[in-house]
């Protein structure tokens, strides 16, 4: 189904789109060769690119479906990429490396992500690179998501609970999802059946934490902080990966669990822990990271199509 095309200008001279959507928080976005960052959020094709201190857009429909409500294709821009809600980061006495970390990462903002898709992803996150992550969801989202076809290209919807709780485990073994994928199809059916109309945040905060108490859902602590970050507005909350790990040790001598490591970050930064612990986390990988696509501030910079995009070819 071709859809109508709608465009508009939102005022950003605080907000990196390059930055925000090529951090690694989101997995249905990609930067095209043309310039522009493509993705398809809560079930509409959106196209961004900045434009000095303006973000500048074309959309497949002027009303959008959210959590909070229907909105209107500008304001869910705004409260999706949180164009009126900038962190405020108050840097510790001595803590050269996160301030170096904030003043390279300005302008980096968590999006509002769709929370069962955000859930679903972050689960099949736990087992594949963020390559490998993004093909599947892809997969997902064709096999039954709703198509859209917008600006020549084909997109698809990311199902919802009902749809994707069909599934058992064995369709992600046959397409080789891997050994955890037992995992998605339980959190499916779980939150099909925990789910009702007009689900708010609260409710879909419930159904996370539910989650995480739920043994066998593939919503650990990590997986769990992560849904707690992109899409429950938890912004104290601070994921735990390899690549924390190793600066928590490095540059500030915390070992121990994920636990350990999740807690002594959120204690120590408060309110915008999420934030702080993001931009070490990117500065990190930055220095370290073996690859462009690892390397953050390099692939903002580079003018590289991302590896990884939304849509294929309408044909």
């Amino acid at each position: 189904m071709a859809t109508h095309c709608f465009e508009g200008m939102l005022d950003s001279p605080s907000v990196n789109i390059g930055l925000t959507l090529g951090s690694g928080q989101v997995f249905r976005w990609g930067r095209d060769v043309d310039g522009w960052w493509k993705g398809i959020a809560y079930g509409v094709v959106v196209h961004l690119r900045q434009m000095g201190d303006q973000i500048a857009y074309r959309a497949s429909s002027e009303q959008v479906a959210t959590y909070c409500g229907e909105m209107e294709i500008d304001d869910f821009l705004r409260w999706y990429l949180r164009l009126d809600h900038m962190p405020r980061i108050r840097v510790p006495r001595g803590d050269t490396y996160l301030r170096r970390a904030r003043d390279l990462l300005k302008g980096l903002q968590f999006v509002r992500q769709d929370p069962f898709e955000c859930i679903i992803s972050y689960v099949l996150s736990v087992q594949a690179h963020m390559s490998l992550t993004k093909k599947r969801i892809g997969f997902i989202a064709r096999t039954l998501g709703e198509r859209r076809v917008f600006e020549g290209e084909t997109y698809w919807t990311f199902p919802g609970p009902d749809a994707l709780s069909e599934l058992d485990g064995g369709f992600y073994r046959r397409h080789r999802f891997g050994w955890r994928s037992e995992r998605v199809a339980e959190t499916a059916r779980f939150i099909a059946g925990s789910i009702r109309d007009g689900a708010d945040l609260d409710t879909w905060r419930c159904i996370s934490d539910d989650l995480h108490a739920l043994s066998g859902s593939g919503v650990g602590i990590k997986v769990a902080r992560c849904i707690d970050l992109f899409a429950l507005d938890r912004l104290y909350a601070v994921p735990v990966d390899t690549w924390v790990r190793k600066f928590a040790r490095e540059w500030y001598g915390v070992t121990g669990s994920d636990t350990k490591i999740c807690r002594w970050g959120e204690a120590r930064w408060g309110k915008w822990a999420g934030y702080c612990n993001e931009y070490l986390f990117a500065y990190y990988r930055e220095l370290y990271g073996p690859t462009l696509y690892d390397r953050v501030l390099s692939f903002d910079a580079s003018g590289d199509a991302s590896a990884v995009m939304p849509f294929d070819d309408a044909g």
